[in-house]
């Protein structure tokens, strides 16, 4: 051999072999994690509706789908609400922990009960206590705070399933409806921190206002909503007291004499129309705001003035009734404990903790003009029902719920899994369209999509509850059969919503990966909403992310709780 060339060709076969190994290494990386979120070399904007076509009819021919004999099963429509709740230790752990003698538990609105500029009651609580006050026999009084929203406080109260000495929801209207349900509550503080309901606007949309309405407040805001100049979002009125405000306000406005006739019905389903989703967080709304999606969305003062995005690009518009933050004292309280509030209320009314609250934000325009219009627990409850009934204003939404069925589902995350479906599916309304899919190695259609009449609901409780659990995970392979049978259901009623929900316990590990479906869900547009049982899955926050969605962290615990919410708020 010459020599010279032998350097030559060890380089030569040095190179080849470093590439055979990175194309190794790279293909083995791929093929190990099929949950990857990076971006698809397939870029939604480039995809034509016949490329998106064909590009899924590839994909599913690689899906091997199973057909289930549907069997109908018991159709149970009674209220399981309070043995629904989940375990409060669990889901609403105490903020503040109080260890006097007396000490007094406060349910309290995250805003007050949070972290940073969030945090006023749990600091103001934590100085109460470290000063260790006597009360008059001797013993030493405490506050521990929790965590809650306003709705779901109520409902623990109202159901008797864990009832605190006090309650401070953000207004006083979810004051008045858990008096309506049942709960004993006495008005202790009737500001404890200073707030106001409102909404955030981009400053385009204020620019429009201005020019086609003239001042720039709730009742044109909502006017250019209903005609369709701009589209807000507002939470959702079950447990936001920011979303229940915006409710009753926007059907006052429509009829000042009553909010539940026939005329402001008519104006509400109006305003539905141009409001693409209800926000079940205010993530999910800020989100889309920024995203552009919505031009407008509620919010409350002190969160406004503490988001350096929303002061930027929004103004903010007062409305309704004031959020006031009152204090309730909650049942019979015993005269020590009376006396341990008491305490606690001088301390926080204090013109140091008033002045920390204003410095966190509490401290909103005081020109602005509340509704102080009366208005009945009894007529809080019926807006809701109202709002229900009436929210997609005649839209059907067909939607699709997609289980894992996997091996590691076995056991009490399955019967938990379809506890939570068929409890959640309590709410959905009879004009919607529902179907099931489940999956593990391969898909299963176990119902098809059909109108939710009493036979379909019959069918989807059959179909749960035939539901098994064994093999591996393609969660991907699922969700692009899903997006097929939507589509094909949308071409039958072509004026439906469409929406996706994914219940799974872990990352894919088998069939198509991520970018082969977000690539898909992005261009169809379809919101994907994705519940992470029992383990935080970023992939399916991803999904959601997408289209406006939302992802929930749930567990054995209160995957029913959170899917009989989701699915009222949705459907």
């Amino acid at each position: 051999m010459n020599k010279t060339k032998t350097p030559i060709l060890i380089a030569v076969v040095g190179v080849i072999a470093t590439m055979i190994m990175i194309i190794a290494i790279a293909g083995g990386a791929k093929n190990k994690n099929k949950d990857s979120s990076k971006g698809s070399d397939i870029q939604p904007a480039s995809l034509s509706a016949e490329d998106a076509e064909e590009r899924l009819a590839e994909l599913l021919d690689n899906v091997i789908v199973r057909d289930s004999t549907p069997s109908k099963g018991t159709v149970d429509y009674s209220d399981n609400s309070a043995a629904n709740l989940p375990n409060i230790e669990v889901k609403y752990p105490l903020t503040v922990v109080g260890s006097g003698d007396v000490d007094i538990e406060i349910f309290s609105t995250s805003e007050k009960a949070g972290k940073a500029n969030n945090g006023w009651l749990n600091e103001t609580a934590n100085e109460f206590n470290d000063k260790k006050v006597k009360l008059s026999n001797g013993q030493t009084a405490s506050v521990s705070v929790r965590s809650i929203p306003s709705g779901a406080a109520s409902d623990y109260i109202c159901n008797n399933v864990y009832v605190p000495q006090a309650y401070t929801p953000s207004n006083e209207l979810f004051g008045a409806l858990a008096m309506q349900n049942g709960a004993k509550l006495k008005l202790a503080q009737p500001e404890l921190v200073s707030n106001t309901a409102g909404i955030a606007i981009s400053k385009t949309s204020v620019s429009l206002i201005e020019s086609e309405y003239g001042e720039v407040n709730f009742e044109n805001i909502v006017s250019a909503v209903v005609d369709g100049k701009i589209q807000m979002g507002y939470t959702y009125p079950y447990t936001s007291a920011t979303g229940l405000n915006f409710l009753v306000n926007s059907l006052q406005y429509f009829d000042s004499s009553d909010m539940l006739s026939a005329g402001a019905i008519g104006k509400f389903q109006q305003l539905q129309k141009s409001i693409p989703f209800v926000c079940y967080t205010t993530d999910q709304m800020v989100n889309a705001m920024q995203s552009g999606t919505l031009q407008a969305g509620v919010t409350e003062y002190q969160a406004y003035v503490n988001s350096a995005v929303l002061k930027s690009s929004y103004d903010f518009v007062p409305f309704g009734y004031k959020h006031s933050n009152p204090l309730y004292m909650v049942g019979d309280l015993s005269s020590s404990e009376q006396e341990a509030l008491d305490q606690f209320l001088e301390y926080a009314m204090s013109d140091a903790c008033q002045d920390k609250a204003k410095s966190y934000g509490f401290d909103p325009d005081k020109n602005y003009q509340y509704n102080t219009k009366n208005i009945s627990g009894a007529d809080i409850i019926n807006a809701q029902h109202l709002w229900k009934q009436e929210k997609d204003s005649g839209t059907p939404t067909i939607a699709l719920f997609i289980a894992d069925v996997s091996g590691s589902m076995s056991g009490d995350p399955l019967n938990r899994l379809k506890q939570s479906l068929v409890e959640a599916s309590k709410n959905i309304k009879s004009d919607n369209y529902v179907g099931l899919l489940s999956y593990s190695d391969d898909v299963t259609v176990n119902l098809p999509i059909a109108q939710y009449d009493l036979e379909q609901r019959s069918y989807f409780a059959g179909a749960v509850d035939d539901l098994r659990a064994n093999g591996s995970t393609a969660t991907y392979d699922a969700l692009l059969v899903g997006i097929d049978l939507l589509n094909k259901k949308k071409a039958e009623v072509p004026n439906a919503k469409t929406m996706i929900f994914v219940l799974s316990d872990g990352m894919c590990n088998t069939g198509a990966e991520y970018d082969d479906a977000a690539v898909l869900v992005e261009h169809y547009g379809i919101p994907i909403y994705t519940i992470g049982y029992n383990e935080q899955i970023d992939s399916l926050k991803s999904l959601s992310s997408i289209n406006e969605a939302v992802y929930i962290d749930a567990d054995n615990d209160d995957v029913v709780y959170e899917l009989s919410a989701l699915f009222n708020a949705q459907m």
